[in-house]
Order: structure tokens, then sequence, then C-alpha cells
């Protein structure tokens, strides 16, 4: 077990560096302390709940343990999707959640008919990360493309929206997809699949991801502009 070989003195090490930075910056900024302290809170509560399922899913190996994971997940991806817009989160809400429920069964669908179950809780996350820093960045385009002046005024407003939120987070996409996939293509060396077989998973995942962010998009966008026309 990798657990037995977690060094002691290492995790005592980390902990202290932790606790000198936190006195460090309590010298120089102690605003930014309390915030830190409160998101590092937040952090820990999250990997409480995300922990105890995980280990629910793997002590029980039932569908519904899977099910209450895939919910979870999907839950923690709307609410960090809105977070950063929390001044549209009325009337963001039902399209984030629609734009990433539909992204979900995507990822989620195309992860259960490529990998066994049992890989499903890991892949399925990470599959989840990227949608999530897509939604957020195509989102965060959306905004400030408001603000702006199109540059073709006879354009429609969705058309404006579509070019100006999702066709550069689709041009930047592959950037979140080259930090994450190599750590799950190095992961499923570690858990012994063959080269070339992760390799042809890697593709095939991309392959979904890259569906599930345009259509969450698609999506997400087209809602927000039916809510402002009603």
């Amino acid at each position: 077990m990798i657990v037995n070989e977690i060094s002691l003195w290492g995790a005592a090490l980390v902990a202290i560096i932790v606790v000198i930075a936190m006195i460090a910056l309590a010298f120089v900024d102690r605003k930014m302390l309390r915030r830190m302290l409160v998101i590092f809170a937040a952090t820990l509560a999250q990997m409480a709940v995300v922990g105890a399922v995980v280990l629910l899913a793997f002590k029980t190996f039932a569908w519904w343990a899977y099910l209450l994971w895939y919910l979870l997940i999907l839950f923690l991806s709307i609410c960090w999707v809105l977070y950063p817009i929390n001044m549209m989160w009325k009337r963001a809400l039902i399209p984030v959640s629609a734009a990433m429920l539909v992204g979900s069964i995507v990822v989620g669908g195309s992860t259960i008919l490529c990998l066994p179950m049992n890989v499903y809780l890991t892949v399925y996350s990470v599959l989840m990360a990227c949608l999530t820093a897509s939604m957020i960045q195509i989102l965060m385009n959306f905004l400030r493309s408001q603000h702006g002046s199109p540059k073709n005024p006879e354009a429609s407003k969705l058309e404006i929206s579509w070019r100006e939120s999702v066709l550069p987070q689709i041009r930047s996409m592959a950037q979140p997809l080259v930090m994450v996939m190599p750590m799950l293509y190095a992961g499923m060396l570690v858990g012994g699949i063959s080269a070339q077989a992760g390799l042809l998973i890697i593709f095939l995942l991309i392959g979904a991801s890259f569906v599930a962010n345009v259509l969450a998009g698609v999506i997400a966008l087209s809602m927000i502009h039916k809510g402002q026309k009603a």
C-alpha cells in the first residue's frame, strides 16, 4: 500500500511550511490571510464530503454510490461555475445547471463505455474538472462581450456571443486537456494498462470532453439569451 510508504517526517515538514507561510502572510496582509483561511476551510469541508462519498463507493461498489458520486461532482461543478459570476447567478443558475448536466452526461457516459467501473470515479472527476474550467472561461468571455461593442452591428446577439465567448475557449481548450490528460495517462500506465490502450482511451476521452465543452457552452448561452428576451 502506498499509504504505508508516506513519510511522517515529510508530512510534518509540509505542515510546518504551511504554518510558516500563514504566519508570514499575517505580517504582510491580515485581510488576505482571513480570506485564505476561509477558502482553506471550504476546501477541507469539500474534501471531507468527497472523501466520504469515495470511501462509500469503494466499500459498497453499489450503483447508488456511483450515482451519488455523479450527482456530487455535478453539484460542485455547477457551484464552481457560478462562483465567479455571483452578480448574475439568478439568471445563470438554470442555464448553467442544464449545460453542466448535458456535459456531465457526455463525459460520464464516455467514461462508463470506455473504461471499467472501478476507474469511473477518477476519470469522470478529471473530465468534469476540464468542463468546469471551460464553462467558467466561456461565461467570463460572455460577460466581457456584453460590455464591449460588437464589431459587426448587423450580426445577431447570439452569433456575437458565440464568436466572442465560445470560439476563444475552443481555441484554448487544449490547454487544460494538455495539463490534465498526461497525468491521467500516467495513472493508467501505473495501473497496468498498456501504452497503446491508454493512448487510445485518452484520445476517446479528449473527443468526448471536446463535445461536452461545446454543447455546454452552446446550451448555456442560448438559454441566457432566451432569458434576456423574456
